[in-house]
């Protein structure tokens, strides 16, 4: 699913990383005087301002909540959840299950999702500009090299490779070669950007596929932070590079995403709590 191409009105550049002063170094004369100074610049470039990411515990919380619909096997997880105060914007955590139950592996990152936000289980619609909600597999990784450093089963993207979105034919939602399909609506999987260089295919509305409920719903790479997507999630290009070495098929990874509050309306989760440091 590729990306809108309206940026938000925040300007990525207006964020700083404010080094510290090395220790035992003199500070300089005005320090008392630049310190209100420094908060009332960080406030009108807005790095005060930025929504609060999602508490690192929510994801590993949301995880043991919904143990009921994880099989058993299944012991890598990334969790997507959008940020309150921007629905388009979200955090992406990795995690991997062990004696003790979910831990924190890496994140969270930020990304991007659709320009509509998630949908709410059930409900997304091919065209709608939602990522769907709920939990899925994450089915192999894609990319414009032959081959690149991940673990997945891997296929190269090439200018004749297309993703079919056409709802009417036998087709949609999946992948073919250009002059093998007689649908009328595709996407090209080779695009002239970066989005698609590193990137996932889920198993939303993969088996069994259903006409109309959304198709090429990936995670890969962002156009740049600020821009969002049709349905699909994207990563800065390191953190998706990072995220296709992480995931490991023998312990057969999951994705799950949306609206914590959504998570006793996901199939087999009804009657799940919602945990409490997920809600805002």
């Amino acid at each position: 699913m590729t990306t809108d191409q309206t940026p938000h009105l925040e300007d990525p550049a207006a964020r700083r990383t404010i080094l510290p002063f090395s220790q035992g170094s003199a500070a300089p004369p005005l320090r008392k005087a630049a310190i209100p100074l420094l908060a009332l610049l960080l406030i009108l470039t807005g790095c005060l301002c930025r929504p609060t990411p999602p508490a690192t515990g929510c994801a590993a919380e949301l995880a043991a909540a919904a143990s009921a619909a994880i099989p058993a096997a299944t012991g890598q997880l990334v969790v997507v959840l959008p940020e309150p105060a921007d629905p388009t914007r979200c955090r992406v955590y990795l995690l991997e299950r062990g004696a003790g139950g979910w831990s924190l592996q890496a994140g969270p990152f930020p990304a991007m999702t659709g320009r509509n936000g998630f949908a709410p289980p059930g409900s997304k619609r091919e065209g709608d500009g939602r990522a769907p909600s709920g939990i899925f597999p994450l089915e192999s990784a894609f990319g414009y090299a032959p081959a690149v450093d991940t673990r997945m089963p891997y296929r190269q993207a090439t200018a004749d490779d297309l993703w079919v979105d056409d709802v009417n034919s036998p087709d949609y939602n999946t992948w073919v070669r250009r002059g093998e399909t007689g649908a009328t609506s595709f996407e090209t999987m080779r695009l002239a950007d970066r989005r698609y260089r590193y990137g996932l295919v889920t198993g939303y509305n993969r088996n069994p596929v259903v006409p109309g409920a959304g198709s090429a719903i990936f995670i890969h790479v962002w156009l740049d932070e600020g821009i969002s997507t049709s349905g699909c999630v994207a990563l800065g290009e390191t953190e998706m590079a990072a995220l296709l070495r992480w995931l490991d098929p023998g312990k057969r990874p999951l994705v799950l995403m949306g609206d914590p509050a959504e998570l006793p309306h996901v199939p087999g989760l009804a009657g799940a709590s919602v945990p409490k440091g997920c809600l805002p």
